[in-house]
């Protein structure tokens, strides 16, 4: 039987990526605008998607999901016009991480690290010394780890929200409570979702241990303050989706559900676990490491300055618009100096 995706409100359908209105990429099926491609990295062969255009390259950085193919899959996506008006100026690509699509699947490999050197050694494949990078939550972690450990490849970085950090201590009540909400989306078997899920749990920007680092290439950044209030877990609670994991049917997830109806069920071990959550979130230190890591070279455009509510799809078509004409802008800017 195959696995529903999840019933979310808006904004966890942004935080993790489950409904159509907030996923990246998609093209239409009749006129397919993208070719799938492979590159050679040496240890692995990466699938990639070529939107084509010209200029800069502008690897668009995968979160959790594949939405080329699969549960996620959708061709009328209005993803699919944001990344055609992007490759006005741009050559836009989106590769596939190992394990996905038709990219190696070395079982191993899945953590930020490695992941952000897949990126580099693709972009080696192509013969491109600089990029620009655009990514969404968890495609925000290689965003920064590549920019901390090798600016010298960045033209620029995109985020479309701060850096994710998925578990924020190392309360084993709370990395218990993560392992068990991190394997409920249809891309994948159980067991694969936690080895994806847990090589990136733990991640977390240099800038929050060492306060003397300063990063100096461009970035731009798409925010919603609000949004930034939560962390992955916390927003579990604040939302309810909890409930509904619980109460939803996922098959070969019998053994999670039964962990999350005992928690439910249990008023003060509930209320001790959203305490702890509260007090383990980094978001103020995140927004706080931005800042003095990229220092001016930080640009940032609040959601709440696009003159819609994202109430609809099409308001969220036109949100990802007005994202691509700032993007352009910021490149024009880049490019100049």
């Amino acid at each position: 039987m195959k696995m529903k995706p999840l019933k979310t409100p808006y904004f966890l359908s942004v935080l993790i990526g489950l409904l159509g209105i907030s996923l990246p990429i998609f093209a239409q099926e009749s006129q397919p605008r993208y070719v799938s491609k492979m590159a050679n990295l040496g240890e692995i062969q990466m699938e990639y998607y070529d939107h084509g255009g010209t200029g800069p390259l502008l690897i668009e950085v995968q979160d959790f999901h594949n939405y080329y193919e699969g549960p996620y899959y959708r061709p009328d996506s209005p993803g699919f016009d944001f990344l055609e008006e992007l490759t006005q100026d741009f050559h836009v690509v989106a590769p596939m991480r190992r394990g996905y699509g038709k990219s190696t699947d070395t079982k191993w490999g899945m953590d930020v690290a490695t992941l952000g050197k897949d990126l580099l050694l693709f972009m080696d494949a192509l013969g491109v010394e600089k990029a620009f990078f655009y990514g969404r939550f968890p495609g925000s972690q290689e965003l920064t780890w590549i920019a901390e450990h090798h600016p010298e490849r960045v033209l620029g970085l995109i985020y479309f929200n701060n850096p994710i950090v998925l578990v924020e201590c190392s309360d084993l009540e709370v990395i218990e409570y993560f392992e068990n909400i991190s394997v409920f989306t249809p891309d994948f078997d159980k067991e694969k979702l936690q080895r994806i899920m847990g090589s990136r749990a733990m991640w977390r920007p240099d800038f929050l241990t060492n306060e003397e680092l300063r990063i100096d290439v461009p970035a731009l950044r798409f925010i919603n303050p609000e949004f930034e209030r939560f962390n992955f877990n916390l927003a579990m609670f604040e939302s309810g989706e909890i409930k509904i994991m619980s109460e939803e049917e996922f098959p070969g997830r019998e053994k999670e559900q039964q962990y999350l109806k005992e928690l439910l069920a249990d008023s003060i071990r509930y209320n001790q676990m959203y305490e702890k959550l509260k007090a383990c979130n980094l978001t103020d230190e995140i927004e706080e490491g931005m800042k003095r890591a990229f220092g001016g070279n930080l640009i940032t455009r609040l959601e709440q300055d696009f003159p819609q509510k994202l109430d609809s799809e099409q308001a969220f078509a036109d949100y990802l618009i007005w994202q691509a004409e700032h993007i352009l802008a910021f490149k024009e800017e880049v490019m100049k100096e």
